[in-house]
């Protein structure tokens, strides 16, 4: 059984995802995802993380356009959602993707580096 706020925070992740499809900031540029949500004790905050396939420019640009469309997409979560209270939203990136895809290369250099040695 899932806690109240587990549900929460996956009907965050879902619903903000989705209001982000209505931002027409020009900053919002590459290729977005939301990877997670994580709820404070009291509710009144959500930390979205996101990840972003793009340039350095691109990073910085959308994280500006994010932090403009926080309030907007506060109030599409009032208006789609039945809840007494919506706390605000703070975007934070999630460069786990981009680690993770290090290690692969890491661990598929070391692969090779064993096939090598052994004749």
């Amino acid at each position: 059984m899932f806690s109240r706020s587990d549900r929460l925070k996956e009907l965050y992740r879902v619903e903000i995802a989705k209001a982000l499809q209505g931002v027409k900031d020009p900053g919002l540029s590459g290729f977005l995802t939301i990877t997670d949500c994580q709820l404070t004790a009291d509710g009144k905050t959500v930390n979205v993380f996101y990840s972003l396939l793009g340039s350095g420019a691109q990073h910085e640009s959308t994280k500006d356009a994010l932090e403009r469309a926080a309030p907007y997409i506060r109030q599409v979560l009032r208006k789609r959602l039945s809840l007494k209270m919506i706390p605000s939203i703070v975007f934070n990136y999630d460069d786990t993707p981009k680690r993770a895809s290090r290690i692969d290369k890491l661990l598929l250099q070391l692969e090779q580096e064993e096939g090598q040695e052994d004749p």
